[in-house]
């Protein structure tokens, strides 16, 4: 269900020089909402005690009042966005983060940042049905670990960078058109 083209432009990207963390979704579904609270109000307070310069984009249309309530000084709700601010979003960010408690299915917006090349952090239940991706993927429902992961793509350049070339590699290696046509050539 998901085709990613263009991808070489993003398989080799240098650390981006910021302490901006997003979180892209479409915060009137549930789990969304849900996800931003909790990153929000039990991981963020982890990572920013050590990183006082950290910012979070909640990027994505349809925020709750919840969701409006988070921002803060160095908390932005974006609400909607086009796609070519979207891509900037991504871009310019130096972490991704999808802290789903729960839902089901493959997440697009966890394929969108690797395809990017943003180094990401997700849980157990954002990486559902992505085959292969927890041998690079920082993946835990732990609060601790979780701001740990993050804090890590933040200071690591050289993490950030072997992160971001897997996560490409894996989208281009299962999302990408070329991908489609060997699946497709494998079927006649």
């Amino acid at each position: 269900p998901y085709l990613y083209e263009g991808l070489d432009a993003y398989s080799s990207r240098h650390p981006v020089d910021n302490q901006k963390i997003i979180f892209v979704a479409g915060f009137g579904h549930p789990p969304n909402t849900d996800a931003a609270v909790w990153f929000v109000n039990d991981i963020f307070p982890i990572i920013e005690r050590k990183n006082p310069g950290v910012e979070l984009f909640l990027v994505g249309s349809n925020p709750t009042d919840k969701v409006k309530s988070l921002a803060c000084h160095n908390i932005t709700v974006t609400g909607y966005v086009t796609d070519d601010e979207l891509i900037e979003y991504y871009l310019s960010a130096r972490v991704a983060v999808v802290p789903l408690r729960f839902g089901a299915g493959v997440k697009n917006k966890v394929i969108e940042a690797m395809a990017y090349g943003v180094p990401m952090v997700t849980t157990e239940i954002g990486a559902q049905g992505l085959d292969g991706a927890d041998s690079f993927l920082p993946i835990t429902s732990d609060i601790t670990t979780f701001a740990e992961y993050v804090e890590m793509l933040i200071r690591n350049n050289k993490e950030w960078m072997t992160y971001s070339t897997a996560g490409n590699r894996y989208v281009k290696e299962k999302y990408s058109i070329e991908a489609l046509r060997a699946t497709l050539l494998k079927s006649i």
